[in-house]
């Protein structure tokens, strides 16, 4: 296994492919965050859900704050590597960064759950 740009490149001689993951950046943010041990859901956003500017706080805690804004800039390094599938829920996030709401918290907090399911997904 060799790594290029925080990518885990382990290439599969037999099958004649290459597999990249990012499973140390995963479980470091699942562990930052405190969802290694969470239950992993299958979609990275729950179904049916709609974030919008009326749940925005304006004066949100600082610490609430500063949770919303890591986790969000955590999963933006997956995203712009090899985890689409989470690009959406990401999108829809990064609406709310400046003013994140006490409803926008558990659409983020969904996102690592799902990660905590796939965390070791490889694409090739």
């Amino acid at each position: 296994m060799r790594h290029l740009a925080s990518c885990e490149v382990t290439p599969d001689m037999d099958k004649g492919t290459t597999y990249l993951s990012q499973t140390h950046d995963a479980e470091e943010i699942l562990r930052t965050y405190n969802f290694w041990n969470a239950t992993p859901r299958l979609t990275p956003m729950q179904p049916n859900t709609r974030l919008n500017a009326d749940n925005c706080d304006r004066n949100p805690a600082l610490d609430f704050h500063r949770r919303y804004r890591g986790i969000f800039g955590s999963l933006g390094n997956l995203v712009t590597m090899i985890r689409p599938e989470i690009a959406c829920a990401y999108s829809e996030l990064s609406k709310y960064v400046q003013f994140p709401g006490k409803k926008h918290m558990p659409s983020a907090e969904h996102v690592l759950s799902y990660l905590r399911g796939t965390w070791n997904q490889p694409i090739r």
